[in-house]
């Protein structure tokens, strides 16, 4: 009884990541790709995103996009303090603070290198992400809500940095994915090459023991404590960065 309970469980299982994958439509070259499998829960997850974002918008307007950009930048502001002590991050080193992005990158398999490395200035360009295809169906996604996550971390580490300016996106049909950290009143230092700087091929991915499990634990505490408060006091939230994470797309983007 039990065996045939686990073997139901596996094919439906089975049954539902065939249908899943089938969303993606794979071309034949990836279906025998083994990286492309390893992809493929980035892939869905930013596919779901790209249909749930439109759909809040329809339903309930901004203040129900809000809602969801509230949970991720709160997961955000709870992981701030592991990313910053886990990666050693200096909040007044521009390329430091761009050890964030780098440990995103090395978990979802995005690859890109860093033309600027200074203190004051540090600038990703990131030319490979698994969900661009994707998350061309709603670029937003990038623009709005995973920005709300970074608004949420960079908060915490350091509140007075510039909001970044997003000018290139490969979901949009461009060569990178621009990514552009600025800290203010850098002074003199500001054009100092960073002792973080990582010059000439991709940087390495960032492996700390431990950090991985600790940013999920505290991820899904802050969600519960997010959704509590949505709850309870509704999604007009405060968030940093808002005006700029504002999901109006009825406006011009």
């Amino acid at each position: 009884m039990i065996r045939r309970t686990f073997r139901r469980l596996f094919l439906l299982a089975a049954f539902g990541f065939a249908v899943a994958v089938r969303n993606l439509r794979p071309s034949a070259e990836e279906l025998l790709s083994l990286e492309w499998y390893r992809e493929v829960p980035v892939r869905l997850t930013m596919l779901w995103l790209t249909r749930l974002l439109p759909r809040l918008y329809r339903m309930f307007g901004e203040r129900g996009v809000k809602a969801l950009q509230f949970v991720f930048y709160q997961v955000g502001v709870g992981r701030a303090p592991l990313l910053q002590r886990g990666l050693e991050i200096d909040p007044n080193d521009a390329r430091s603070l761009g050890r964030v992005l780098d440990y995103e990158d090395g978990l979802v398999g995005v690859k890109g290198v860093w033309t600027e490395e200074c203190k004051g200035r540090a600038v990703k360009e990131e030319r490979r992400c698994p969900a661009a295809r994707e998350l061309a169906a709603c670029p937003e996604v990038c623009t709005h809500l995973m920005m709300a996550l970074e608004a949420g971390t960079f908060s915490v580490i350091n509140p007075d940095l510039s909001v970044p300016e997003i000018t290139k996106l490969l979901s949009r049909g461009d060569d990178c994915c621009m990514a552009v950290i600025e800290v203010p009143g850098a002074g003199e230092e500001a054009s100092a090459a960073s002792p973080q700087a990582t010059p000439g091929a991709f940087p390495p991915v960032l492996k700390v023991p431990g950090l991985q499990g600790q940013l999920m634990i505290q991820g899904l505490t802050s969600v519960g404590k997010a959704v509590y408060k949505l709850v309870t006091e509704g999604p007009d939230q405060p968030m940093e960065w808002y005006e700029f994470i504002r999901y109006a797309p009825d406006a011009a983007d």
